[in-house]
């Protein structure tokens, strides 16, 4: 159950099906394993824009348990009332009417940056009115302080105000190289029962998810980061539906059998066991995730699909997945998903 780097394009071969409707577009690729020079057979990723019938939306995902992008599918409360852009909409940040809640703690995963970078975020912090009073030089100046001299201690997982992330997207903005910029600052996989009520209200459960199944909902989840953000790849115990908010994800899709060769292959080369459906440590740094990665991301047949604000994601039971922002580093990127039956 989880939610990446500006990774290169990569190549698909499409073609229209004309025995489902025109709103359906549905592209065909050939994959094959990581581990092997076996192919699998095609199959296919549709596309609905707009509005969604539910009985439609059975037919062609749910039931045979197929993806389905769902363009221009949402438009939820949260953003409109979150976000903010600027006149060419390039520069999302948070709206003051998040400043009720930055005290609001969350979980975070942080790859931490240079020394320099957080000295530099220390120094911005302590020179603004803004923020000169707030927690935020302290818990920052801690991270200075702290700051791992192993690569292998640089990812780090704690819980924080909001505010950490909001003002350091703030601090992003005076930035004119990414260089200089916090990155990797990820809000992740944020249950959406621990937000204040007023905030959970902006993200209504999509009728898909209460209507399409059994009506349970499993789990929610809020993903809030600055480029890059990162997911490894892994599967889902129960349908999930993706919502994107703020500015873009790429997503990687293979079928559970091709999923299921690919992670065998990545625990043989490590020579261990892992559990795919657990966002731990292990496998978001080190040789497990170069690892997951490369046999993700470096392999330009497996399906790639791309999320905008507003579109959403249909991942069925089973499929694996890995997932990534691919825009400009230290920008904000926003999502929100459900898990249901």
């Amino acid at each position: 159950m989880l939610s990446g780097f500006g990774l290169r394009s990569q190549q698909f071969s499409s073609t229209y099906i004309s025995r489902f409707p025109r709103r359906l577009v549905s592209r065909f690729q050939s994959t094959s394993s990581a581990s092997t020079n076996q192919s699998e057979p095609d199959h296919r990723i549709g596309t609905i824009v707009g509005e969604v019938d539910l009985d439609y939306f059975r037919k062609v995902a749910w039931v045979p348990q197929r993806p389905l992008i769902l363009q221009a599918f949402h438009n939820l409360p949260a953003i409109q009332k979150w976000f903010r852009h600027d006149a060419n909409k390039q520069h999302p940040a948070f709206s003051h009417y998040m400043n009720a809640y930055e005290n609001t703690i969350f979980p975070y995963e942080f790859n931490i940056p240079t020394k320099d970078v957080l000295a530099e975020f220390l120094a911005w912090l302590e020179e603004s009115s803004e923020y000169n009073a707030s927690c935020m030089p302290v818990l920052v100046e801690a991270m200075v302080q702290s700051w791992p001299h192993k690569a292998e201690l640089s990812f780090q997982q704690f819980d924080s105000p909001l505010h950490l992330i909001m003002s350091a997207c703030h601090f992003n903005q005076t930035r004119h190289d990414p260089n200089s910029c916090i990155k990797n600052l990820y809000i992740a996989q944020s249950s959406l029962n621990d937000l204040p009520v007023p905030l959970s209200r902006d993200l209504p459960v999509p009728d898909i998810v209460m209507h399409a199944g059994k009506g349970h909902v499993y789990n929610s989840s809020i993903w809030l980061g600055l480029q890059p953000t990162y997911t490894p790849l892994h599967r889902d115990p129960n349908p999930n539906l993706f919502c994107q908010l703020v500015n873009s994800k790429k997503i990687r899709l293979m079928t559970p059998d091709r999923g299921d060769d690919i992670y065998a292959y990545v625990r043989r080369k490590l020579g261990s066991q892992g559990n795919s459906r657990f966002r731990g440590p292990e496998m978001m740094k080190g040789q497990e995730r170069e690892l997951l990665h490369d046999a993700v991301w470096n392999d330009g047949s497996i399906d790639e699909v791309h999320l905008h604000p507003g579109d959403a994601l249909f991942i069925p039971l089973g499929w694996w997945h890995s997932v990534a922002s691919y825009e400009i580093e230290g920008k904000l990127n926003a999502s929100v998903n459900w898990w249901f039956r």
